[in-house]
């Protein structure tokens, strides 16, 4: 078989040994690739300006998101009376309760208990007291939490059949408002009232919880207050204590509307988007 040597440069035939169908082949076959790299270039182009097309809308979604995200101060006491982000439980007569993972009131009197009465207080303290601060500034703050009493609440036998205990709670601060109460300032009424029904077991059987969630201007925290305090307690016509619990402190930013529609147009835009590829 004879051996055959030719080159192509530029589509053309420059040396050739064999016979003529190879350089036309050589031709033809460099006019394809050259075609083809044409085509790929524009497919490459397309790609590029989708990419970035995709890129931009992925970023304005998230940008959105982050941002409707805000501050986040988040207790939940998995582990103990107070917060990784700092804050926690510093004044009153309480405890921890590792079985509930809240912490619970440990008086043993009965009447009035919050505040001077020995009620559980916590407390916003560095690096929170920050957030705390920012949130405020900022106008959208919200604060959430959770009251709550179970069969541990309660001392069998001191407890009569429908004696009454209230669920109370206060807000404090710095600024001009100070002192904010659930039934004279925040609510207009006692947070919760429930009654002990003896009848039912085990102790009582009185499982209630009560979740509540409201904004800083309710609380009374204002723009410009430097440090905030919660205060928990409980009222009773028994013989003892209402030891209830509080759990899953949580305060947020609530985002702009114009926040949730910069997302929505984001991922509007990344649907539309894959659905033309």
């Amino acid at each position: 078989m004879n051996r055959i040597f030719s080159t192509a440069r530029n589509g053309q035939c420059t040396y050739f040994w064999g016979r003529d169908f190879l350089c036309e082949t050589i031709k033809l076959s460099s006019a394809v690739v050259q075609k083809l790299t044409q085509d790929d270039s524009k497919k490459l182009k397309t790609m590029k300006r989708n990419s970035i097309k995709y890129y931009l809308l992925a970023s304005v979604a998230a940008l959105a998101v982050s941002t409707c995200g805000g501050a986040d101060l988040l207790y939940t006491f998995d582990t103990g009376s107070s917060g990784a982000d700092g804050g926690g439980f510093n004044a009153g007569t309480y405890a921890w309760s590792s079985t509930y993972q809240a912490v619970q009131q440990t008086l043993t009197s009965s009447g009035w208990t919050m505040g001077s009465g020995g009620g559980p207080g916590f407390e916003f303290s560095w690096p929170s007291q920050t957030t705390m601060q920012a949130i405020a500034n900022a106008g959208d703050g919200r604060v959430s939490f959770d009251m709550f009493v179970n069969q541990s609440s309660f001392t069998v036998g001191t407890w009569a059949d429908w004696d009454w205990y209230q669920f109370h709670f206060a807000a404090n601060s710095d600024g001009s408002i100070g002192w904010q109460q659930d039934d004279s300032n925040i609510l207009g009424h006692n947070a919760f009232d429930g009654n002990y029904d003896a009848g039912i077991s085990p102790h009582g059987g009185n499982n209630q919880s009560v979740h509540f969630d409201l904004g800083f201007a309710q609380m009374g925290w204002q723009p410009g207050d430097s440090y905030f305090q919660l205060a928990f307690g409980s009222n009773s016509g028994g013989n003892d204590a209402v030891q209830f619990y509080v759990d899953n402190i949580h305060v947020y930013e609530v985002p702009e509307p114009s926040m949730f529609a910069l997302a929505g147009l984001g991922a509007m835009g990344l649907l539309i988007s894959r659905r033309r590829k």
